[in-house]
């Protein structure tokens, strides 16, 4: 039984991801740092949808907690899909943070994307059509440093799916801006339809 691990389940877009997916008849594994909201979307998605949903809680500033939360992934589930969403943007200029908030930051929006890839890869491995959607959440402008750093991030991904195309496994990158309500929805799920052959379409749209 495969599963779809789906990062920043406790976010808008998370939330969006994880509700279009399961509209599709996917098993899931929500992952968040937000353990009551985590608790609550797995209550919603169960009442709407005959599919197994799983939550576990991470803090993506902690590498020992993105190990911890993947070893229990690749203990327990088979995944064949992972939704590694993160939000970008930095809300002051560089030289405002203090050197423990920027590592947070940049940790929580760059590096743990990598981590999580790096720590889920053995298990994606072992299907022969698994994919991989990062999504990159930009609210609001970004600064030309903050674009240099999600360039670079988009690039290793595109380098990375290049060397793994003979492994059957795909990467695909997004850059998400600000979407609301039934339009959240809706974008999540032609993400879903261009990036995941054969993922069933509800016609139901998710709200």
């Amino acid at each position: 039984m495969n599963f779809s691990a789906v990062r920043g389940a406790d976010t808008p877009w998370g939330k969006a991801f994880a509700k279009a997916l399961a509209a599709g008849n996917r098993h899931l594994i929500l992952i968040g740092a937000n353990e009551a909201a985590l608790e609550a979307l797995v209550r919603e998605i169960v009442q709407k949808h005959r599919v197994l949903v799983h939550y576990l809680v991470a803090d993506d500033a902690d590498t020992g907690s993105i190990i911890n939360v993947c070893e229990k992934i690749n203990d327990r589930f088979e995944v064949d899909l992972l939704i590694n969403y993160a939000e970008t943007g930095f809300h002051r200029r560089l030289e405002d943070y203090d050197i423990r908030s920027l590592d947070r930051k940049l940790k929580t929006n760059h590096a743990s994307g990598i981590l999580y890839l790096h720590q889920l890869l053995p298990n994606l491995l072992l299907h022969a059509h698994a994919r991989v959607i990062d999504l990159w959440h930009c609210p609001h402008p970004l600064s030309a440093w903050e674009q240099a750093l999600l360039a670079f991030n988009m690039h290793f991904a595109e380098h990375l799916n290049l060397e793994l195309n003979d492994s059957g496994l795909v990467i695909n990158s997004f850059a998400l801006t600000a979407f609301s309500g039934s339009e959240l929805a809706e974008k999540a799920m032609v993400i879903l339809e261009s990036a995941v052959p054969g993922l069933e379409k509800s016609e139901e749209i998710v709200k």
